[in-house]
């Protein structure tokens, strides 16, 4: 049977991360998971897509209390199945990240999955970096606000993905001895990253 690729995408906000996984995964003929992760962990236990969105990659400073009841989500009410702790939603996330690398080949951007695949010996983990005022730009151009707000906007994300990385990893979130690589998007540009993680794979 063939070795399966995991490969394992964390990045600050803006950074390039959705488009260097897509070209990687494109590239290397595989499934890349990001946003559709958590439709995966929705279908797989039942819950409205809607209710994982709303939870993800949040500060875990609140873990152990349950979420505010939800009833937008859910015409008629919301179940009490819905009504979750953090550890309960991430574990569930685990669950279905696992489930997948255990299927096929992928690219999974974020959600902890070099932490939650760190006993699987196909997964690699990548950290993708950019200088601030490319991020800023493209935060800019996707979202068409000011540039002012975007660097709001991108120093509040990454503080939030810190947070939740940190507290499930007990690792450092963007720490280069966290991960196999970590590499400058705005140094190389997104092909040539690509060019780097493949080159990486042949060589393990």
């Amino acid at each position: 049977m063939e070795k399966k690729i995991i490969i394992s995408i964390g990045r600050q906000f803006g950074a390039g991360g959705r488009r260097v996984g897509q070209a990687l995964a494109e590239r290397l003929g595989i499934a890349y998971y990001d946003k559709e992760l958590i439709l995966e962990a929705a279908k797989e236990y039942g819950f409205a897509p809607e209710f994982f969105e709303q939870n993800d990659e949040k500060s875990a400073s609140f873990t152990g209390n349950v979420l505010q009841w939800m009833e937008s989500l859910v015409t008629g009410g919301m179940s009490a199945k819905n009504y979750l702790s953090q550890d309960a939603l991430f574990e569930m996330q685990a669950s279905a990240i696992r489930k997948i690398a255990e299927e096929k080949s992928c690219v999974i951007v974020g959600r902890c999955s070099d932490y939650v695949l760190r006993d699987n010996p196909n997964c690699i983990s990548v950290f993708l970096h950019s200088t601030d005022e490319d991020r800023a730009q493209r935060i800019q151009e996707r979202s068409n606000i000011s540039r002012e707000e975007a660097l709001t906007k991108m120093r509040t994300q990454d503080k939030k993905r810190a947070a939740y990385y940190n507290f499930y990893s007990s690792k450092t979130w963007g720490d280069s001895a966290t991960y196999d690589l970590s590499i400058n998007v705005s140094a190389l540009g997104v092909e040539k990253c690509v060019d780097l993680i493949i080159h990486y794979l042949s060589q393990r």
